[in-house]
């Protein structure tokens, strides 16, 4: 006798079935951990054996001014210790299996001008912990590059698009010059410029933020209140963009951008945004300008930010001091920031080596 299947009973259980199968399907192919430790990370740079901070002479000492208070909490060295520290001879520092380094870059882009990278950010993912730290680089960060000597880091990017190369040379550029200020391999890159910034924020229903103070707004004229408070794109980029009204100036505004991090972290988490991840991801490749990352890549990322409290972040600037020398692009004296190479080796091993806490 041949056994009839209720139909009500079985398409619900057969829609299960699939469901399940989908799940573990995605599970396979998107979970973080294993996406990235299966999957061949390129890297596009390693740090190059004459790149680095040179010995000046002493007739070339760089002038100290007074340093602020870095990110962080503690105060590193003082410009002359920067100057006289070569970074160690290596190939750069390796982490853990699936671990990888990501470059945010986001360009000051004009119209028929070459653009700098205005925020330069490292973050260092490793999918196995569920871990993320970030390391912001002062756009101001004094660094030796290939046939102009030394100047700021966001010049690296200018330069290699004002020679006619492209944006993606400019790309190229600032990641061999991140790489080599960090010691570190770079896999992974996100370019984007202020417009495509806010229009992200705006893609994911804008962000929450809460201000311990009010911050004054030069772009604009008006003033960000204390509390908590609701930001659309606009806004949200006037805010990242702020530095002459705050006290700590760059050093301050780092913390800012890191700030606006955690908000867009916080607003991937919510459920309607989850539900929409495919979605966001087409949508947020609109304003990427450059990037290497496939759209599985992005989904697992995704994936992990889902596990990943955003006040946990790790976030830190590059350890240095204030300081003033003449600059071989403009021929007059500039303000630098001069990395302290010496405390970064150390801070390093823990952030880019993924070495257990003490």
């Amino acid at each position: 006798m041949k056994m009839k299947i209720r139909k009500k009973v079985a398409i619900p259980a057969i829609l299960l079935l699939l469901m399940a199968g989908g799940l573990l399907t995605a599970y396979l192919k998107y979970e973080p951990s294993r996406h990235f430790r299966n999957a061949d990370i390129p890297v596009l740079a390693t740090p190059e054996s004459a790149a680095g901070i040179e010995v000046r002479p002493a007739t070339e000492a760089v002038k100290e001014v007074e340093p602020p208070e870095p990110a962080g909490g503690t105060r590193t060295g003082t410009a002359g210790e920067a100057a006289a520290a070569k970074p160690e001879p290596t190939e750069g520092i390796r982490g853990a299996r699936g671990s990888f380094n990501l470059l945010l870059l986001a360009t000051d882009a004009r119209a028929d001008e070459a653009s700098r990278t205005d925020v330069l950010m490292l973050a260092h993912v490793n999918p196995e912990q569920n871990t993320v730290s970030l390391v912001s680089i002062p756009r101001d960060t004094q660094v030796n590059l290939p046939g102009i000597g030394l100047t700021k880091i966001n010049h690296a990017h200018a330069m290699a698009e004002a020679n006619g190369q492209g944006g993606h040379a400019g790309t190229l550029a600032a990641i061999q010059a991140v790489s080599n200020l960090c010691r570190c391999s770079i896999n992974y890159y996100v370019k984007t410029n202020f417009d495509g910034f806010e229009h992200f924020v705006d893609t994911i229903g804008g962000i929450e933020v809460e201000l311990d103070t009010p911050v004054k707004l030069t772009y604009n004229y008006r003033t960000l209140p204390a509390g908590k408070q609701h930001w659309n794109g606009e806004t949200a980029l006037d805010f990242v963009r702020e530095r002459k009204s705050l006290d700590d100036g760059d050093n301050a505004r780092q913390r800012n951008q890191a700030l606006v991090i955690q908000a867009i972290a916080r607003k991937l988490l919510v459920p309607d945004n989850l539900a929409r991840l495919p979605e966001l991801i087409r949508l947020v490749k609109e304003d990427i300008l450059d990037s290497n990352l496939t759209d599985a890549d992005m989904l697992s990322l995704a994936w992990m930010v889902r596990g990943v409290d955003p006040e946990e972040m790790y976030f830190v600037q590059f350890p240095g001091s204030s300081g003033k020398a003449k600059d071989p692009l403009v021929g007059a004296e500039l303000y630098y920031w001069i990395p302290n190479m010496t405390a970064w080796a150390e801070l390093s091993r823990q952030i880019l080596g993924d070495a257990p806490d003490e």
